[in-house]
């Protein structure tokens, strides 16, 4: 019975809400009807919103472009974008290719004009002559020199000796090892202007202490004593200190050596800061000042150099070792004068630091960074952007610089004259070639730089015919025969080229460039006029 009732309200229900849905079906679709005529109107007619109107859109005007004819539109306005955009980009393509392929080209038809100048090249002398003769007679000059020297013991005075022939002498009595303390006071006596004694290693500080109290005087403009390490201390420069004060105590204006503008000590390894900072109180007007291999010497001695010597124009430090990097780097801003810097092996680890703040000197025109293994192209790059006037630099041994660095030299520095990159083995032919493209290098030394071959030499013998003087390419053994015989022929300044080691050069070259005044040296029968 319950069943039954069940199934009778059930089917009694059904009746009103069936209707019901058949009547909300009619209203519902007239409803969509009336909203599509109004959004319709909304896209057929696009205005700002209406405050008064009713907005059919949920979002408001964000909701404007989420229909199908904004989304169409925005479509096709980005397709027309891109397409521009993949036009332009296609165009600055093409363009950048064409600039490159015309580089490139130039670039190929240069190295095949300088190719072709190298393979052109003809002996302009017959190779099977030999060897030319050297000169027979030496010159009287050096005979004279000779016999001095012979017989040096036996000379009692120079008075009235130049002092250029003076220091001829001199060299050529340290040559033959035979400058001892007697011999050494014929150079010092007769207020000389100049005393250059390249080897004091039979000087004891009994010996060099007379030395400087004979040659101090108000005449000596310059002094250089090599290898001083036994005999000059800091007792001796306390002495070299007094001895020019004399002139104060006396009643002269100034310092006994106000006229000393160049000093040397070199292998002082018993001088130390102090000794050195005496020197130079001592010496006013000093213009050029070489301390090498003074291993003693730290930061200390760098602190008020630049008031002991103001017009300082050339700092050789050499080797000293003790010196601090950082204080180095604070010091070098500071010589407003400075035009020659030798840092050579000063400290291997810190070269990129030396260079930048050697980059701050403003009248920089020389710099040597020889065996400061850790310089990098980026501070070789910097000092050629801040130094478009260096004309010399020396990288021996500075392996880290590569052909980044080169062609920065090449871009920057126009002048450059001289150029030394011995054992930079990371340069290439080409790199090289750019530097001697610029057409100013009188000197010039890539020994043992395996990849200097023909362009460079091509290079140099086209627009380096007036100013290469001096060459060395000892172990480049990609130079080749008619490369060395064409820059011979063509560079008539060529003086002198170191060629050890280079297996390709021939007599052919050797024996047949037409350049009379060149000295080879490195193969055996290369030397074919007398060593000056």
């Amino acid at each position: 019975m319950k069943r039954q009732r069940d199934e009778d309200q059930e089917q009694g229900g059904a009746e009103p809400g069936s209707g019901r849905a058949q009547m909300s079906v009619p209203n519902r679709r007239a409803e969509m009807a009336d909203i599509a005529r109004r959004r319709a109107a909304h896209f057929a007619n696009y205005a700002e919103d209406d405050p008064t109107d009713d907005n059919v859109h949920a979002g408001g005007k964000e909701a404007r472009t989420l229909g199908p004819w904004s989304s169409a539109v925005e479509l096709v306005n980005a397709r027309e974008q891109a397409a521009e955009q993949r036009r332009l980009k296609m165009a600055g393509k093409q363009r950048g290719e064409a600039e490159e392929a015309e580089e490139k080209g130039e670039a190929e038809e240069e190295a095949e004009r300088l190719l072709e100048s190298i393979a052109a090249w003809r002996p302009s002398r017959d190779p099977k002559l030999g060897p030319r003769p050297r000169t027979r007679v030496q010159p009287l000059f050096e005979l004279c020199i000779a016999m001095l020297v012979d017989h040096v013991d036996c000379i009692d005075s120079l008075f009235g000796v130049p002092d250029v022939m003076r220091v001829r002498l001199a060299e050529a009595v340290c040559a033959s090892c035979k400058m001892e303390p007697e011999v050494s006071a014929l150079f010092a006596v007769d207020t000389p202007g100049e005393v250059v004694l390249p080897s004091c290693v039979l000087l004891d500080p009994a010996a060099l202490s007379s030395l400087l109290a004979e040659c101090i005087t108000p005449r000596l403009e310059r002094l250089e004593l090599g290898f001083v390490g036994r005999g000059f201390g800091d007792a001796e420069a306390t002495l070299f200190a007094q001895t020019a004060k004399k002139g104060e105590a006396c009643g002269n204006a100034g310092s006994m050596l106000d006229s000393l503008t160049s000093l040397l000590l070199g292998g002082a390894y018993r001088l130390s800061d102090a000794g050195v900072k005496q020197v130079l109180g001592a010496c006013p007007r000093l213009q050029q000042l070489s301390l090498p291999q003074a291993s003693r010497l730290t930061g200390a001695m760098l602190d008020g150099v630049e008031a002991l010597a103001p017009s300082l124009r050339l700092l050789n430090l050499t080797e000293c070792r003790g010196i601090g990097s950082t204080q180095l780097a604070q010091m070098l801003p500071k010589l407003t004068s400075l035009e020659r810097l030798v840092l050579d092996g000063i400290n291997p680890e810190s070269g990129d630091e030396i260079v930048t703040a050697a980059a701050s000197i403003p009248p920089l025109r020389a710099l040597s960074v020889s065996m400061c293994t850790s310089v990098t192209d980026a501070s070789i790059s910097a000092l050629a952007a801040q130094k478009p006037d260096l004309q010399e630099l020396k990288l021996d041994w500075c392996s880290k610089v590569s052909d980044a660095g080169i062609l920065a030299l090449a871009e920057g520095c126009k002048g450059l004259q001289l150029l030394s990159v011995r054992r930079c083995v990371r340069l290439s032919d080409g790199a090289l070639s750019a530097v001697a493209r610029c057409g100013k290098l009188q000197h010039l030394a890539v020994s043992n730089v395996h990849a200097f071959g023909p362009f460079s030499m091509a290079a140099l013998a086209a627009c380096c015919a007036e100013s290469l003087e001096t060459l060395d390419i000892s172990f480049c053994r990609a130079v080749t025969d008619a490369a060395f015989g064409l820059v011979a022929d063509r560079c008539q300044k060529l003086k002198k080229v170191s060629m050890y080691g280079c297996s390709q050069i021939t007599s052919n070259s050797l024996h047949g460039h037409g350049n009379e005044e060149l000295a080879c040296s490195g193969i055996e029968g290369s030397f074919h006029q007398a060593t000056r």
